[in-house]
């Protein structure tokens, strides 16, 4: 493999050349318990306050890059092969077409350990002297074959300087994965060991982003959660918030509470602000439209193309039309304010593209264009007040994975990458429309009417999550889903079928403890709100970086894996320790450990931060789960989540080989004569 050039850009901008969004923002030392780390990005509001600036150029020469951060993203079970350095992600149970043949890409290996999938984190490459392919480069992971420390970072035998040798890992112990933060200490004690990488590689999805190459642009949809939790819709007890056996997520005006303010799973609206920071990071040229979700909206698209000069505070002024921020300096200076932006009006009746059918709304706000990622942007803003109802997360996300399907530019090259197109889900629980384990029969009334009036299914699904992953695992899973799951209050856990996509897509997922976080309901300022924007923002950040490609690293390890592993499939463990590299040949590497940035550590962080990593090892039939005489809806079975259950699946769930049988009472049957028929 030749040389790669690395990306670079002109010296950054000021905030007049880029709407003064650009910003060098500094890690709160408060939160990681030390000095300030540097960290670029592009933010609103919410992510700005608190935070300090500081001059990292002033460590190192302008036009040497050095390493800043390496990030662990994800953990995932796999099958790696030291003598062939390659590294399989084990997902799930192996999919197979209707005649039991394995579908294409799916492979019968059992995991024999771990995968961590890491960006590596250079400098920022704007205050070179050198001039970019792509102005205003906003990517800044490190991928195989840039140069750092005058270096090219490469595996290829010839020049090879990242061997799996120089990665370990510090494992602490694998536990199961409580759905409150993590203790101090491993649950038993731990079994404290230090594994050595068996193998490495980078797994390239596109080249570094070059203007006159457009298969080097990234194309990304975003979906949102604003389904009824995200407002406080989350129990059917009305004296509690959170109790997660009797989870629902209803319609405002069918729930009797009406103080909900402190069962919020997203109070301070993060979620929205994280889809805000990862159009702010994208390349220039990269591509975005944004979808959210709630059962009374049912799927829809989160820009409006109702563009209108205002402040920051998002007061209008009425009566303009803008569609970049520039349009507005003659406004703001005819009216001796200090600055404005251009943003989507409040009135979403005043946007075409709400009455757009869903399709053709996409396709009016799909694009790279800054007034594209305006209109996205700030159309999210003013449709996050609106959540209610049930999640309809599987329709969500197919309606996104058909549109980006279908876009320019066509399909992602295979083999050199290219053409990369994504997916970011950002939700706060599972799919609750559809027949799962998370779909219960019954009314917010259950304690006092046990059996309650029946649910049905959303009236717009169309789609199951196996109905889903097969669509997509027939299409050999062209586009990349990444998820990060913050929690409800009505489910604390992390949802395996969406981890199971992430697995399988070769995307990303990771977890956010935010129910043990200071809730700080309506007070934006309140100490808390520092861990939730400090958070979000490092989960956005580490989706941006992987979209061109991650270093994948695996770890063998038989006594936890296997046959004879200690770990049990059908459950739902935590990886928790930490990941050092040593190469003597990038000495900014060394100080990356040294340093008070800590995103290369997967355990309890600054007493709130929960960053261990969750992974499935999925159950594949009832014996899994412990009991051979258990059936598919008893107690002890395997869910089709791949988790055992622990109480019997709910009455009317599909059951049966062909899904027409209902489970009943704890039993398949081809009907059910209780009250839910």
């Amino acid at each position: 493999m030749g040389k790669l050039q690395h990306n670079s850009a002109p010296d950054s901008l000021s905030p007049a050349q880029f709407a003064g969004w650009r910003r060098t923002l500094a890690v709160p030392g408060a939160l990681l318990g030390g000095t300030s780390v540097v960290v670029w990005l592009v933010t609103g509001s919410l992510f700005s306050s608190g935070l300090a600036s500081c001059d990292y150029s002033a460590r190192f020469s302008a036009d040497d890059l050095k390493f800043q951060a390496v990030q662990v993203i994800s953990g995932f079970p796999a099958f790696i092969d030291a003598n062939t350095n390659t590294i399989t992600r084990i997902c799930g149970v192996p999919l197979r077409d209707d005649n039991g043949d394995l579908l294409p890409g799916e492979t019968e290996k059992t995991p024999n350990g771990i995968e961590l999938t890491i960006n590596l984190v250079s400098t920022d490459p704007n205050n070179r002297t050198l001039k970019p392919k792509c102005a205003r480069e906003r990517d800044l992971s490190v991928k195989e074959g840039d140069r750092i420390e005058s270096q090219p970072v490469t595996t290829v035998k010839t020049l090879q300087n990242i061997k799996p040798g120089q990665f370990n890992m510090t494992l602490d112990c694998y536990e199961p994965h409580a759905t409150t933060s993590a203790k101090d200490g491993c649950e038993d004690g731990g079994q404290k060991s230090t594994l050595p990488a068996k193998a490495v590689y980078f797994r390239r999805e596109a080249l570094g982003c070059d203007e006159k190459k457009p298969d080097t642009f990234q194309s990304l949809a975003i979906v949102v959660d604003q389904s009824g939790s995200m407002s406080g819709f989350v129990s059917m007890d009305q004296a509690k918030c959170a109790d997660s056996s009797k989870f629902a997520e209803e319609l405002p005006g069918i729930v009797k509470n009406t103080n909900f303010k402190e069962c919020r799973s997203d109070p301070l609206q993060v979620l929205v602000e994280g889809a805000r920071t990862m159009i702010d990071q994208l390349n220039d040229q990269d591509r975005v439209v944004t979808l959210a979700f709630s059962e009374k909206d049912q799927v829809f698209v989160g820009c409006l193309d109702n563009l209108v000069c205002q402040d920051d505070g998002g007061q209008v002024i009425e009566n303009t039309k803008c569609t970049v921020d520039d349009d507005c300096a003659a406004t703001a200076k005819a009216q001796n304010l200090t600055s404005l932006h251009c943003g989507a009006h409040p009135d979403k009746a005043t946007s075409t593209i709400p009455s757009l059918p869903l399709n053709e709304g996409l396709a009016a706000c799909y694009g790279s264009a800054v007034t594209s990622k305006l209109r996205n942007k700030y159309g999210l803003e003013v449709n996050k007040y609106l959540a209610n109802g049930r999640a309809a997360v599987y329709e969500a996300l197919v309606s996104a994975y058909d549109f980006m399907k279908a876009a320019a530019p066509g399909a992602p090259d295979p083999v050199r990458g290219g053409n990369a197109k994504h997916i970011l889900m950002l939700v706060d629980g599972p799919d609750t429309c559809t027949h799962n384990d998370n779909f219960l029969f019954t009314t917010f009334d259950q304690p006092k009417n046990p059996g309650g009036l029946c649910r049905q299914q959303c009236s717009f699904i169309n789609v199951t999550y196996q109905e889903l992953l097969k669509k997509m695992a027939q299409d050999r899973f062209p586009i990349h889903i990444h998820v990060i799951q913050i929690q409800s209050l009505g489910k604390l856990a992390p949802d395996p079928t969406l981890q199971e996509l992430a697995c399988r897509s070769q995307g990303t997922y990771q977890f956010i403890n935010t129910a043990s976080f200071n809730r700080c309901a309506d007070q934006p300022s309140c100490p808390g709100s520092g861990v939730w924007n400090e958070s979000i923002t490092r989960a956005v950040l580490k989706v941006r970086y992987a979209l061109a490609g991650q270093w994948r690293v695996g770890f063998t390890d038989s006594s936890a894996f296997g046959i004879n592993g200690a770990l049990k499939p059908g459950v739902m463990h935590a990886a928790r320790g930490r990941l050092n590299v040593v190469n003597p040949l990038f000495p900014s590497l060394a100080e990356v450990f040294l340093s008070t940035e800590k995103e290369w550590r997967f355990e309890l962080l600054d007493s709130e931060r929960d960053a261990r990593l969750p992974f499935r090892l999925a159950c594949a039939t009832d014996a899994d789960c412990g009991d051979p005489a258990s059936s598919e809806c008893s107690n002890n079975s395997c869910g089709p989540n791949g988790l055992c259950r622990s109480a019997a699946a709910p009455d009317l769930l599909p059951c049966g080989k062909d899904g027409k049988s209902k489970c009943c009472g704890g039993k398949c049957a081809s009907s059910c004569t209780g009250k839910c028929k």
